[in-house]
């Protein structure tokens, strides 16, 4: 192989299967996502994988071992199959299988607390219970716990691991593990309750907690019944649809209790509409066992109203993992589980595509970015460097389609109604163009960027991306285009379709330069380059096209259907996906050229719907209808390229502009400049609370200083007074020592004496005590030899017995050796008799082996020179090899599949083979038919000539019509003249408007100049008003009143004129008011009749064409009856004249029958004649009838501005 893939990361998780997550680690968790199970490094943000075998149909349940180092995986198959995995190599432990199982799924899985047993719950229709020693692959024992009832979990009781509980539809079963047997343990029954979930508590420990389908929370004490929580779901009259904002209209039932988890203190129960409840255990002793657990804190994750399928602690129970039914994972902080809100919910990794395929999927060249469209209705677009979602949008409908521009500024979506061209911005989506192209669900861009395709049902549409002008129409596909691909220089396109055709286009002239078709087979995808052309399809093979001619030169057979091809840019690989209904899609890495070898890649959950590879064939993308996506890193051999998906050195860097809205941008600069005025007014104030801190801080360090001053004065007094009693009491307490070494000195004198006494009467009673000893001594010794003696004689009565029977033994041993004699010679013959057989036998080996012994030296010293070479390679390969060998079990294990297949295929070829005989057998009898047929056709042309005659006189009939139409038509024209005249007396009247509108601008210009004039002068007399009153105050002074009446006189003398001169200006601007009165109100009745005539015209306008559309329709309508009747009638005609001639050969013959059918004919034709002609009169009257309308609308609007049209 000249390429290999790796597995980089995976978008996406299956939220179909039940307990689907656990954590590892601290930020390890794992899941489930299409056909892998997926390690997820919160930290570092990594992915590590463990693949699902090629031949199986899925996972179906996963379960993790209490002690972190092994997990179990189940899968979907013809037969299910169950393998343990270790965590920290990622490798295969141990292969579990169980003969005696008819199901294909398992349901669920759970290890014992000692990590030693693994129980298993089997499907339908048997639903065994398997108890495993897994270490040792070994069914330790099993049995059937339901017949038609479905069933959900099983777990292992974490005190005891000999009790197990298995849970479903109206059951909840408690069994006994033993070593051959899993026995029943007596519980409470279950009657219309459908148990969905069950988990053991922490706390009590021997506790289990049942939740169900209706919101009910039941909880078990070992094996019975205790109570019903009071404050369950359904207790607590909560409905599906009362969760405010998560709630989903289209249902209203009872919230389901779907997956329950314990806590240290209480439980977590995951329910429908996305909600947790937390049930915290109750300190205090409850007046009811009802109350045992209270509900203390509800959150959930907002805008979901999906299901929570499986939830995960971690071992700190610091977050909290959860799986929804809607292919979403989320992560909740439990640092203060009683205080958790909707806000604190949170995506693990992003948001995913779900529930639903995934329609479209494109690549930017210059950018690092992936768009996705799916059936959620949200168009994504990922950064496959960083392994992030950049944004999403949702629409309000589904795209089917989408192609990312090569500059990654511009994107092309495909909807029901239309395809839209989007800008990507900083954070959004947002349209600048659409084009009409209904339930477009292919669409590319060129490798250019000027021109995009589109496929319009079995159309395809090129168009101008930056004018939005289409290009060319390529008709040619019979049914609906599947794929398209473009040239390498954008000249040519390749286009496949449902009708098993494959084109190559030219794009400048629209043509085909090549064709190739395959009835009967429906075409995925095609893709091509300068040589080659490749395509596939439903015919479960690569079909290999040569240029320019089309013709099949390679066909490499795929076994199953192929969805979707692709070639890397460098040529030096080919990448196909699987497209098998209800099985895992596998990537196939092929070697190129096609030779028919290749490396499958299970990696989704379904069959794959797209697939791309990045323009520096680092990464492929491969995404199904699921709603997964999954990156893939490429690994060229022959270019040794990495698996880190760095760019190389040489390679140009990615762009990083991106478009921005001018609105969206003045907007940020207004939200900066708001910003920085905060800052600065900040920065002042905190300025000023500054010095306001320094003042107090200087003003309280003051007063500590002068505190601390005073303190430090009445300390030293203090200090001073308190050494001088210290020396005071070191005097009396030096006397008083003296005295008390006095009084001890005379009492341990005193003691001494005493003691002494009682040491010599110590001593005389220890010599009492030696004496006493020693007697007791001899008196021992006597004792001693006096049981010595019996024992003496004792010991010699027994050896004379045991003589006796030893000669007895003696006796015995003779004869046995005797008989051993007689048999150890009958064992020499029969030893010599086969060493002589296997002397000739290890002879003859010796010589087949001395042969092998050779060969196989020579073997050695031949691989020994290998070995050397091969140990240089050995370390390149090795890590290389490790992971084949699991691909090549795969790969035999699939080849067995394969084999059986073929059989199966071969069956199918036969039955085919019968089909074709039969359907020749029914080929024959139609061509039979035709052949019968064509000899009527023969006969029917004979007639054709009696018709012509009778068509020439219905022309004739036509011909005075077709004169009646060309008058209507010159009346049309007529009207359309009147319709010119009106056109031009409105351009008349907006040149009237125009004038009189620049009139009424001087108007105002002047009203303006004289409001100024009115100004000036109304402050001039409030001045002279001023100063009239200044010398109204002087009045009683004589010389004061003349001397400010003659500077008044002097500023004013000349203010008369102009006050005369303004009587007269108020005079003409009442006379301006006027007119301007009287040509605003023409002017608005001017605008009122002419909106009403172009009203009026507008209306007789449309009803005109309508009129003369329908009258158009009728006239070619009534053209066609005719038709029909001149065919009808010429062909009865020529039946008529056919039998008169041949009554004529036979007279006397004529049958009445078909003389009366002639007749009847020929009536029935005239009948036709005359409702035409009706049909035509009444047509006329309408006609006039409108002229009529037309003529008296005129007259009625002759009294208007506009001219009549008469």
């Amino acid at each position: 192989m000249s390429s290999g893939l790796q597995n980089r990361f995976i978008f996406g998780v299956n939220g179909n299967i039940k307990h689907n997550v656990d954590f590892v680690e601290d930020s390890v968790i794992s899941y489930v996502a299409g056909h892998n199970l997926v390690f997820y490094d919160q930290m570092e943000k990594r992915q590590k994988f463990i693949h699902g075998r090629e031949s199986a149909s899925g996972i179906s349940s996963v379960s993790l071992c209490p002690n972190k180092k092994y997990i179990a995986i189940a899968e979907k198959g013809d037969t299910a199959s169950i393998a343990v995995y270790n965590i920290r190599t990622l490798r295969k432990f141990k292969n579990l299988h169980y003969d005696k199982w008819s199901t294909k799924t398992v349901v669920n899985m759970a290890f014992s607390a000692d990590n030693q047993l693994l129980l298993t719950l089997g499907g339908a229709p048997d639903w065994t219970l398997v108890c495993w020693n897994w270490n040792k692959a070994k069914v330790l024992s099993y049995v059937q716990v339901s017949e038609h009832s479905p069933l959900y979990q099983t777990s292992f009781c974490p005190l005891d691991a000999s009790v197990a509980c298995v849970s479903g539809k109206d059951k909840l079963c408690f069994y006994r593990v033993l070593d051959n047997e899993l026995r029943v343990i007596p519980s409470s029954t279950l009657t219309d309750t459908n148990v969905l979930c069950h988990a053991w508590m922490k706390q009590p420990e021997d506790h289990l907690v049942v939740g169900t389908d209706d919101g009910d929370l039941l909880v078990y004490e070992k094996s019975s019944l205790l109570c019903k929580l009071a404050q369950s779901p359904k207790n607590m009259g909560l409905a599906s649809s009362s969760s405010g904002e998560n709630a989903d209209s289209s249902f209203s039932g009872p919230i389901r209790i779907e997956s329950l988890v314990a806590v240290s203190k209480g439980f977590i129960a995951g329910c429908s509409n996305a909600t947790f409840r937390l049930y915290s255990l109750v300190t205090d002793r409850p007046a009811s066992a009802s109350d045992m657990f209270q509900c203390s804190c509800t959150w959930s994750v907002i805008n979901h109203s999906s299901e929570i399928m499986s939830m995960s602690l971690s071992p700190n129970e610091d977050s909290l993992v959860a799986v929804l039914s809607d292919n979403q994972i989320v992560q909740c902080s439990m640092v203060n589980p009683n205080n958790v809100k909707n806000e604190d919910v949170k995506d693990v990794m992003c948001k995913f595509h779900g529930p639903g395929a995934i329609t479209g999927m494109d690549l930017c060249v210059r950018k690092p970015l992936a768009v996705t469209s799916g059936m959620d209705k949200t168009v994504r677009i990922w950064n496959y460097m960083d392994f992030k979602l950049e944004f999403f949008k949702t629409f309000n409908e589904d795209p089917l389609s989408v192609a990312f521009h090569p500059s990654g500024l511009h994107l092309l979506i495909g909807f029901a109604d239309k395809l839209r061209l989007m800008n990507v911005l900083m954070d959004d989506i947002r349209p600048f163009r659409e084009v009409s192209i209904k339930m477009c669900k292919e669409c590319c861009f060129s490798h250019g960027g000027q021109y995009f395709a589109a496929v319009n049902g079995n159309i395809i549409c090129i168009f101008d991306f930056y004018t939005g002008e289409k290009v060319q129409d390529m008709r040619g596909h019979n049914s609906k285009v599947k794929g398209l691909t473009w040239g390498d220089d954008d000249s040519t396109l390749i286009s496949c379709g449902q009708d098993g055709a494959v084109y190559l286009w030219n794009v400048a002239k629209g043509t085909r330069i090549g064709d190739f078709v395959q009835k009967g087979i429906m075409y995925n995808c095609a893709i091509g380059n300068n040589e080659h052309i490749w395509a596939v399809g439903s015919e479960k093979m690569i079909r290999q096209l040569e240029l320019p001619d089309m013709n099949t030169k390679v066909v490499c057979d795929s076994d199953v259907p192929l969805g979707q091809i692709i070639l890397s840019h460098s040529q030096h690989a080919m990448f196909a996906v699987t497209a098998v209904d209800k099985k895992p899609g596998c990537v196939r890495a092929y070697a190129f050229p096609l030779g028919g070898e290749y490396l499958e890649y299970p990696c989704l959950g379904g069959p794959v719907t797209r697939m791309r590879i990045s323009h520096n064939d680092q990464f492929l993308f491969v995404a199904d209808d699921v709603g997964n996506l999954c990156v893939f890193s490429v690994k060229d051999k022959s270019d040794k390229r990495s698996l880190t998906g760095k760019t190389d050195s040489g390679a140009m860097a990615w762009s990083e502009e991106v478009l921005v809205t001018k609105s969206d941008l003045e907007e940020k600069h207004a939200l900066m400049q708001e910003l920085k005025n905060k800052v600065d007014e900040l920065a002042l104030h905190n300025e000023y609370q500054l010095r306001l801190k320094d003042m107090n801080y200087t003003e309280k360090i003051k007063e500590q200083t002068e505190k601390f001053t005073q303190d430090l004065e009445q300390d030293k007094n203090k200090y001073e007074l308190l050494s001088e009693e210290k020396n005071d009491m070191e005097m009396e307490y030096e006397e008083r020592l003296k005295q008390m070494d006095e009084k001890h000195q005379h009492q341990l004198q005193e003691l001494e004496g005493s003691y002494q006494q009682k040491i010599m009467g110590e001593v005389e009673r220890y010599q009492h005590q030696c004496h006493e000893r020693d007697l007791q001594k001899d008196r021992w010794e006597n004792q001693q030899r006096m049981l010595i003696g019996t024992h003496e004689k004792y010991v010699s009565e027994l050896t004379e017995d045991f003589e006796q029977k030893l000669d007895e033994d003696k006796s015995l041993r003779i004869t046995y050796e005797e008989e051993k004699g007689d048999l150890q010679r009958e064992f020499d013959e029969v030893k010599m008799q086969l060493e002589d057989d296997i002397d000739t036998e290890i002879q003859n080996l010796r010589s087949k082996y001395d042969q092998q012994l050779t060969a196989e030296r020579e073997a050695t010293l031949r691989f020994k020179g290998e070995n050397g070479i091969m140990k240089k390679k050995f370390t390149v390969l090795q890590k290389e090899i490790e992971d084949q060998k699991e691909e090549i079990k795969l790969l035999l294990e699939k080849e067995k599949e394969l084999h059986e297949q073929i059989k199966a295929l071969e069956r199918e070829i036969q039955a085919h083979k019968r089909e074709i005989k039969s359907r020749d057998d029914t080929i024959g009898e139609k061509e039979k038919k035709i052949y019968e047929l064509k000899k009527k056709n023969q006969e029917l042309e004979k007639f054709k000539f009696v018709l012509d005659y009778k068509i020439k006189e219905l022309k004739r009939q036509i011909e005075p019509r077709e004169t009646e139409i060309s008058n209507m038509k010159g009346q049309i024209k007529d009207m359309d003249k009147e319709l010119e005249t009106y056109h031009k007396s409105n351009a008349q009247l907006d040149l009237m408007i125009g004038e009189l509108r620049a009139k009424l601008d001087s108007m105002q210009k002047e009203i303006l100049g004289q409001r100024k004039i009115i100004g000036d002068q109304e402050s001039l007399m409030r001045r002279c008003k001023s100063e009239l009153h200044e010398c109204a105050q002087v009045i009683q002074s004589p010389k004061d009143l003349e001397e400010k009446i003659s500077k008044l006189y002097k500023q004013h003398v000349q203010k008369n004129n102009t006050v005369q001169k303004n009587d007269v200006d108020n005079a003409v601007q009442d006379e301006y008011a006027r007119h301007h009165e009287f040509l605003e109100k023409t002017l608005q009745s001017l605008k009122i009749k002419f909106a009403k005539d172009v009203k009026a015209h507008k209306s007789i306008n449309v009803s005109l064409m309508q009129n003369n559309i329908q009258i158009i329709q009728e006239i070619s309508q009534q053209r066609d009856s005719n038709k029909m009747t001149k065919q009808m009638l010429a062909a009865k005609l020529g039946d008529y004249k056919l039998r008169r001639q041949r009554d004529n050969n036979t007279p006397g013959t004529t049958s009445p029958r078909l003389s009366s059918s002639n007749s009847i004919g020929d009536a029935g034709a005239i009948q036709q004649l005359e409702i035409n002609k009706r049909r035509m009169a009444e047509l006329r009257g309408v006609v006039k009838q409108m002229e009529n309308e037309i003529v008296n609308s005129r007259g009625t609007k002759e009294g208007g501005i506009l001219p009549s049209l008469n």
